[in-house]
Order: C-alpha cells, then structure tokens, then sequence
C-alpha cells in the first residue's frame, strides 16, 4: 500500500527526509522492531516500560521503510509525524487493512465481568440465526469455525484490523467482540464504529494502570458516544450503567430485573439450570439455558437485549439459549464422585457472585471450599478484598499462586491473608497443582469445590515465561490419580 494510502484520513507531516515519499509502498505494519520486514512502516510508540524511539535502529536495520512517531528521531528512516501516535496506528492499520471494518456489524461488549460469556450468548444467537459470525476475546477469535490465538482481550489495532479483514474476506456479517477498559484508553478502537455497545458492569479492576476507580469508570462511559457507536444496550440494575442511561449520549436500550428496563425477567430460578420468562420489548417468552447464577441472568438479558435489536425473533433467541454450549472457563462444573467448579473470576465482584453461585450447589451438610490466588504486577489493593470474601462466603480456603508475573508468589499470598479475620478456615498452598490436588483430596462427595482465577488460560506466568498449566487438566489429572 502506498503511504499517501496509508495516511488517508490523518492529521500529519513528513520529516525532511521524506521527499517523495507518499509513492512509496509499505509492506507491513509493526510495533514491535522484531516483527520489522523491509519496507514496513514502524510505530515508535511510548508505553509504560519502554518507548519504541529507542528501537528506530533496530527498526532501521530491518528494513524499516519509513517510521510514525510524535517527535522526529534521529535516524536515516523518513518519519511521518503525527499527533497521537496511537490513534494514528489504529486508522493506518484500517486503512492497510482496507477499512474492511465498514462492511461489517461490530457488536462491543464492554464492563468488568461477563464480557466473555455474554459476547459468547449473543454470537451462539446469531450464528442460530443463519448469520455468519466472528468472535473476538478474551479466549482468542474465531472467524467461521476457525480459531486464532491472542494474547489480549481486545487485540491490538494492526492485529485487530488483520483480524477484522479475515472475518470481512470469509463473509462474515458480525463481528461479537469484547472491549476492553485498558482498549478504550488506548484508543485501539479509533475510527471504528460499533452497531451496538453492550454494557455489562462495573466493579474493582485494573487500578495498577487506572490509579483509581473513578478514572476507570470513566473510561468505560467514554465509550459509549456516537463516536464509537449506534446504538447501547445497558445494565439499568448497574449503577454505571444508570449514568450511561442519564446521559443520553446515545440512543438506548436497558435491562436489569431491580429496576424498569426494556428487558427484564420475572420468575427466575438460576440455582441449577437458568430458568425464566423474558419481557423484551414486550415480546414475551421462557428462557431456559445450561448456565448457573445471577450473573448469568444478567448475561443472558444483555445478550436477548442485544439480539433483538439486530431482528432475531424471540423464538430463534430461546431455541439458541436452550441448547447453548458453555464458555470455557466460565463456571464449568467437573464431576467425578466430587464436584468441582472452573472459573476465571479473578475481581471481589466476581470473586462474590462465584461464591454465591456455587454455594447453592453444595450437598446437604456439606461445604463450599474455595481455591484461588491474585496475579502479580496487578492491582494489591484487590488481594486483600479477595482473601476477605473467600474466608467469608467459603467453609474452607486454599490460597495459592495465579500468574505471579515479577512477583514472589509469597508475598502476594501476604497480601491476600491481610484480609483475612478467621484465621482458622483457610491454608497455604504457592503451588496451583498441590493446592487442588489438596481441596479434591480433603473435599467429600456433598462438598463443592471453587477453583477461581485463570478459568481457561493455558499457562502460567512466572518471571516473564509462560509455563504451560491448566487447572480444568490438573483437576482431571487429580481424579484419575486418585480415583476420586
């Protein structure tokens, strides 16, 4: 692609250097210097460990054709300069990727819990539909059956659009895909316009990079403008959420079963098996579906919200929940003699509504024991929370390791028990393995057992490796080796 294709669009110059080069082709667009090819064009980008100006050589040794900075670097490279370095790389790697983004309808799923399963319930709806769909999140993308590896929630911009152009090229019509606090703040969404922004929730998360709730609150809101899309789908029960509904930046529909909404649900039983009758629109109809919890009652009226909207008939709506798959991850219940419950909740929201959950499927005089840890290089003030609500709302409490990153797993254990008031219904167990093969091993056949955290990563973080590790394999593992 030519640069004066790949600038179309954007506020920017040309360092003096550049003479002519709007005729130049770019190959490749990169952020990273390793990834450089010849003639790519490379992002020098500030983040919060490294700036990429320090790279332009690295760049420049691998070919780079031309590089996109804020400031002009010394280098041989001709630089194309622009005000916002991030905003510039998302609508470059659009308009590289053709801005296949306009032929498609981008549903957003935004909040703090239930992105991935409620963006899982509204694809599984649209796919029952007839419609060919893409799903971008948390658990990777999948583009019309095929899977695709990511590392983030929300990929960024130049593997986002590559991603965005495959689904457009194999005749996707949707695309469901989880949006992200820190994907907002980092403009990877600029220039791309949602059909429809769901909003889930708000609760504790991600305050090692927002500082503080409210910075992270209002990074959520911000989404929710004409800017980024038609048309919203809110939580009414959300007290978030009923900001977003007050502000009327965008036309609107509402859900919630506490408060008047569009969609709402009466006759609920969500113990075992979710169970209800649907208000949506006024069209009224049961739902019944293989998932478990309040939470999920939530889930499932943001994403009947939401496909109505879109012109899915009630009738397709109940047939999609009534045989809809579980979500990797997400309260996936395993059972040999003993009961055991996978889930990725890893926020005290979370944590609470987990907890709650799986307490109402323990056995007659039985106990509900709850096996987590908190990840390093995150939010601490979160640990403490976290160890509190499992002491609490759990008989019995493991507390282990989940993706230290940099940190002593010991001291993030530290920080979990300073919570904690009953210092008599909990242990310590650093390794993730040892501590459920220790749960299933103590647990008896009326008990339910918690493992929270990672839910459906494949991998744990230590020191910057990432070791292969599975809880859902090492609780199987747990019950053949000890015919549980």
């Amino acid at each position: 692609m030519l640069i004066k294709e790949l600038t179309r669009g954007i506020d920017c110059r040309y360092t003096e250097n550049a003479e002519n080069i709007e005729e130049t082709d770019i190959t490749g667009l990169c952020l990273n210097s390793a990834d450089c090819r010849p003639g790519a064009a490379f992002f020098a980008m500030k983040g919060s460990l490294t700036d990429g100006a320090a790279y332009i050589a690295d760049a420049e040794r691998s070919g780079a054709a031309v590089y996109v900075s804020e400031s002009e670097l010394k280098t041989a490279v001709p630089g194309i300069i622009v005000g916002d370095v991030r905003e510039a790389m998302a609508k470059m790697a659009a308009n590289f990727y053709y801005n296949s983004y306009k032929n498609l309808n981008i549903i957003a799923v935004v909040g703090t819990n239930g992105k991935t399963t409620t963006a899982h319930m509204i694809a599984e709806i649209l796919q029952k539909a007839g419609e060919r769909t893409a799903l971008f999140g948390t658990l990777g993308a999948s583009i019309q059956g095929r899977s695709y590896p990511s590392r983030l929630t929300t990929p960024d911009p130049i593997e986002l659009h590559r991603l965005l152009q495959l689904a457009d090229l194999s005749g996707a019509k949707y695309v469901v895909m989880e949006v992200s606090a820190h994907a907002i703040a980092l403009k990877k969404m600029a220039g791309i316009r949602a059909k429809v922004a769901v909003f889930t929730n708000l609760s504790r998360d991600h305050l090692d990079y927002f500082g503080e709730m409210e910075s992270y609150k209002n990074t959520k809101i911000s989404y929710f403008t004409p800017e980024f899309a038609e048309f919203a789908v809110v939580n009414a029960d959300d007290e978030t959420g009923r900001e977003i509904l007050a502000a009327e930046r965008l036309p609107s529909a509402s859900y919630g079963v506490e408060n008047p909404s569009d969609t709402f649900a009466i006759d609920y039983d969500y113990t075992s098996r979710l169970k209800c009758i649907v208000n949506c629109f006024d069209d009224i109809f049961e739902l019944e579906a293989p998932f478990v919890g309040k939470f999920n009652l939530y889930n499932a009226l943001a994403a009947t919200t939401a496909a109505r909207l879109l012109g899915i008939k009630p009738a397709v709506i109940a047939d999609a929940f009534r045989n809809m798959a579980e979500v990797e991850g997400r309260f996936n219940i395993l059972e040999s003699g003993k009961r055991v419950i996978i889930d990725y909740a890893h926020t005290p929201d979370g944590l609470i509504n987990l907890l709650n959950a799986a307490g109402k499927l323990v056995g007659k005089g039985g106990k509900l024991i709850s096996v987590f840890g908190c990840g390093g290089d995150r939010d601490r003030g979160k640990r403490r929370e976290m160890g509190k609500i499992s002491t609490e709302l759990a008989d019995f409490t493991v507390i282990t390791s989940d993706n230290p990153r940099s940190e002593d797993p010991r001291d993030i254990i530290r920080d979990i028990e300073s919570g904690i008031e009953d210092r008599g219904n909990y242990i310590v167990i650093p390794d993730r393995a040892g501590a459920i093969t220790y749960a299933l091993l103590i647990a008896k056949n009326n008990d339910v057992v918690v493992v929270s955290g990672k839910g459906a990563e494949n991998y744990t973080e230590v020191k910057g490796e990432r070791r292969r590790y599975s809880d859902r394999a090492e609780v199987l593992e747990s019950f053949r080796r000890y015919n549980l």
